[in-house]
This record gives C-alpha cells, sequence and structure tokens, in this order.
C-alpha cells in the first residue's frame, strides 16, 4: 500500500507534468492560431494535450471521480493515442515528409481500441492500444533519427528527445514488471524533456527561416535597387536619344528649344544679350547627288564636328533639320556674334572630307541675329533665318545680319 509521502511525490510529480503540459499547449496553439501554415506547432499542442489526459486520469484526478474509473480508462488511453500520434505527425512536418495512405489508416485504427475504452476493461483494450501507439513512436524516433544523419538541426533536438521519451516509458514498463527498481514519474519526465526539445527545435526552424526570410528581403531590396538604377540609367539614356540627332550627336531641335528656353530666363533675369546663328550648307543637295547619301551624312557629321570644335563652352549649337544648323551664343552682341560666325564659316571652309577615292569640299551659309529680349526667341530666329537666305542669294559661304 502507498504511504502518503509516497502518494505526495507522485502527486506532485503529475501536477508538475500537468503544468508542463498546458503551457506547450497554450502556447503553440497560440502559434498555431497565428501561423496556421506552421502545423508543427498544431501537433505539438495536440500530443501535449494528449500528455495531459494521461497524466490528469492517474493520481489527480481519479480521487475526483470515484464512482466513474472507466471515463477515466477511456480518457487515458485517448490521451495515449493523442500524444503518440501526433508526435508522429510532428517529426513529418518537421521533415516536410507526407503522411503515407497506410498511416492513416492506422491512425484510425489506433482510435478504436480508444473508444473501447469507455466501455470494457483496459485489460482487454489496452495492450492493442498500447502497440500501435508504440509503433507510431518508434516510427517517429526511425525517421527523426534518418532526417538528422542528413545534418538536420531540428531533426537532431527532435530524435534526442524521441529517444530520451521511448528509454523513460521503457524504463517505466519494466519497472512496473519489477524486473527494475520502481521510480515514479519517469513519463512526465519523459515528455516533459521530449516537449522542451521539441519547443527548442522548432524555435531553432523559426529563427532560421527568419534569418533566409531576411537574407532574400535584402537580395530582393538589392535586386530592386539594382532594378531600380538600370531602369533609371535607360530612362536616361532613352532621354539622352530623344534629344540628340543620331546623325551628327548634336542636340536636335528639340533639346536646342529646352536649352535656349533655360538660358533666355537666366539672359532675361541678367539684363545680357545673345546671338542666334543660322547655318545651312552650301549646295547640300548636289553633294547628295554626286556622292550618295552615304558622302552627305559624313559631311553633315563633318560640319557638326567642325561648328562643336569652335565654338565656346557655352555656346549651343544643334542641327535644325535637314542640311541646316543653329547655334546660340549667350552674352554675344551684333560684333561678336559676326566674329563668331566667321570663325565657323572658317572651320567649315577647311574641312576636306574624304570620300572613297574622292574628296568633298564644303562650304556653308551664315545668318545672324542679336536677341534684345523685347522679341520673343522665335522672331529672332526667323531673322536669323531670313539673313541665313540673304547670305545664300549673295554669293553663299558667307555671313549676313538680319
Amino acid at each position: 500500500m502507498t504511504d502518503w509521502t509516497s502518494l505526495l511525490t507522485i502527486e506532485r510529480v503529475d501536477a508538475f507534468g500537468a503544468g508542463v503540459y498546458v503551457l506547450m499547449a497554450v502556447i503553440h496553439l497560440d502559434l498555431w492560431l497565428h501561423r496556421k501554415d506552421r502545423p508543427t506547432h498544431l501537433w505539438l499542442a495536440i500530443s501535449a494535450l494528449g500528455a495531459l489526459l494521461v497524466n490528469i486520469t492517474g493520481q489527480l484526478v481519479r480521487p475526483l471521480l470515484p464512482n466513474a474509473p472507466q471515463v477515466l480508462v477511456g480518457l487515458n488511453m485517448m490521451g495515449v493515442a493523442l500524444a503518440l500520434v501526433s508526435l508522429y505527425e510532428l517529426v513529418q512536418a518537421v521533415g516536410l515528409r507526407p503522411v503515407t495512405r497506410r498511416a492513416r489508416v492506422f491512425q484510425v485504427l489506433v482510435f478504436i481500441p480508444v473508444v473501447g475504452g469507455f466501455f470494457s476493461s483496459a485489460a482487454v483494450l489496452g495492450p492493442a492500444l498500447l502497440i500501435m501507439a508504440a509503433g507510431f513512436l518508434v516510427a517517429a524516433m526511425h525517421n527523426a533519427i534518418h532526417d538528422a544523419r542528413r545534418g538536420d538541426v531540428e531533426a537532431r533536438m527532435l530524435a534526442a528527445g524521441l529517444v530520451f521519451l521511448f528509454v523513460t516509458l521503457m524504463y517505466d514498463v519494466v519497472s512496473s514488471l519489477r524486473l527494475l527498481p520502481r521510480t515514479e514519474g519517469m513519463p512526465v519526465l519523459g515528455f516533459t524533456v521530449l516537449f522542451l526539445a521539441a519547443a527548442r527545435a522548432l524555435s531553432t526552424r523559426f529563427e532560421r527561416e527568419y534569418q533566409e526570410l531576411q537574407s532574400l528581403r535584402a537580395h530582393l531590396e538589392l535586386r530592386v535597387q539594382q532594378r531600380t538604377a538600370d531602369l533609371e540609367e535607360a530612362n536616361r539614356k532613352l532621354d539622352a536619344l530623344a534629344q540628340t540627332d543620331a546623325l551628327t550627336g548634336l542636340p536636335n531641335r528639340r533639346s536646342f528649344a529646352e536649352q535656349a528656353d533655360r538660358l533666355l530666363v537666366q539672359h532675361h533675369r541678367a539684363g545680357s544679350v545673345l546671338s542666334v546663328v543660322m547655318v545651312d550648307v552650301d549646295h547640300f543637295k548636289r553633294i547628295n547627288d554626286e556622292f550618295g547619301h552615304h558622302g552627305g551624312d559624313m559631311t553633315l557629321r563633318a560640319v557638326a564636328q567642325a561648328l562643336r570644335g569652335a565654338l565656346r563652352d557655352q555656346d549651343i549649337v544643334a542641327r535644325w533639320g535637314g542640311e541646316e544648323f543653329i547655334a546660340l551664343l549667350p552674352d554675344t552682341d551684333g560684333a561678336g556674334a559676326v566674329h563668331v560666325a566667321e570663325t565657323l564659316r572658317q572651320a567649315v571652309a577647311g574641312l576636306n572630307v574624304a570620300h572613297n577615292t574622292a574628296s568633298i569640299r564644303v562650304t556653308a551659309s551664315f545668318g545672324l541675329a542679336v536677341h534684345d529680349g523685347k522679341a520673343s526667341l522665335e522672331a529672332t530666329t526667323s531673322r536669323a533665318d531670313a539673313a541665313l537666305y540673304r547670305a545664300k542669294r549673295e554669293g553663299r559661304n558667307r555671313v549676313a545680319v538680319g
């Protein structure tokens, strides 16, 4: 007969186990409710609830229900089934291994003795339940050890906890047969160590997945930054292409207008003058007819380089269209504009464009006008254009002022 000191010790062990199981069940059930994509937390919570049923149907609850021993037997058997079957599911989920159809059938068969446990003696159905439940424990232990050998850190923790539980349960069975000294609380100790190992395994997996997620997020952010930089660079290139004449490399008419608008605002504030110079390549149709479009293109490129090379850094030169070019000269009055235009004329007249075995002689006519700030830039450009045509009428290869 068990003395009161021994009974108190057993009750304390069971109470401690019950507290651990409740804590594990509540924590992991809450984790699962917040992350239902993680079934590992659900299986650990169910296993803890099963162990709690086994625990409380022992010394803690039996005195409270003296007239309902059969109910306690059924609940005890249900706890055994829930605890061990859920452990098997936990190991499968941690190892990302699907549960086979055969295993599902055995899971259903396990609960047949459980139902019978509410109506008949445990001596009849208990051994069948224990054998099937032990099979799930052995299968879970085998799979966890297999995963641990492959280097899975979480599986190592689970395998250690399952082996410890198996040893404590075997010791409890053998000691109940009086083959070894009886030590109360071995199953409680085994389940407690297992649940702590499982909780640590799941937290380790969460930490690893979180680090992987952070690494992936950093990688994606880097990719996004790189793609953004690539897109910005592509946009800059597209913008440059949209504002650059493809043949000569000079700004096109649109780009000239934008630069001229900004320059006009600055010069209006400063009260300074600027001049516009229109340029037209002489006899360009004849060059195209004699040397072909390739020769004409070479001529336009050579003229563009000559104009750009002869101008100052602050001056703007662009291709106006066809064989026409335009230059905007900041801080330049009429006399200064005539001097610049003459320099440009000489630079173009000095060109000798080599084309196959021939040489293309080039001249250009120039018309200029001073922008006084009163009229629009379009009006000044029209005056320069009129002066250009006067230079052509007067014999070409000359500068005319409008």
